[in-house]
């Protein structure tokens, strides 16, 4: 994803709550110096993720457009293990979480964020790469 880099990575060496993961990338989201209505932001959020996030290949991506934000911001994870207690195709591991939030004057940035995160999911090497990292930095380095 050209220029994208998340402001968050984690890696989770155990199956993890989603709502747990959610939590801990919203919050770095909140605090990345970045300014948003961070109330606004988690009411859309949630909202969204009512409707489903499951993409497919491992992914949920939790997403929405918010109001003024000034560049898209993302947080991803990693958990080989999977995510837990989130609605998935049946027989899917959700391996993978990335939370993502982009300008709503700027359909294009956020459908570029959406479409380059799938090119990511869909590339094997690149997929294998990430279940085969052992820390948040390394999740980091999947980006740079």
């Amino acid at each position: 994803m050209e220029g994208l880099i998340p402001v968050y990575t984690k890696f989770y060496n155990e199956p993890t709550a989603f709502a747990k993961a959610l939590g801990f990338a919203y919050d770095a989201l909140v605090h990345s110096g970045v300014a948003f209505d961070a109330n606004d932001a988690w009411k859309t959020l949630a909202e969204r993720v009512k409707q489903g996030i499951y993409m497919g290949d491992g992914l949920l991506l939790p997403h929405t457009r918010i109001a003024g934000l000034e560049r898209p911001l993302m947080a991803f994870c990693v958990c080989p293990a999977g995510f837990t207690d989130v609605e998935i195709r049946g027989g899917e591991k959700a391996q993978f979480m990335c939370v993502l939030l982009s300008p709503a004057e700027s359909a294009m940035a956020h459908t570029q964020a959406i479409a380059g995160m799938a090119k990511l999911i869909l590339d094997s090497e690149w997929k294998a790469r990430a279940l085969a990292v052992a820390d948040d930095a390394a999740v980091k380095q999947l980006f740079i």
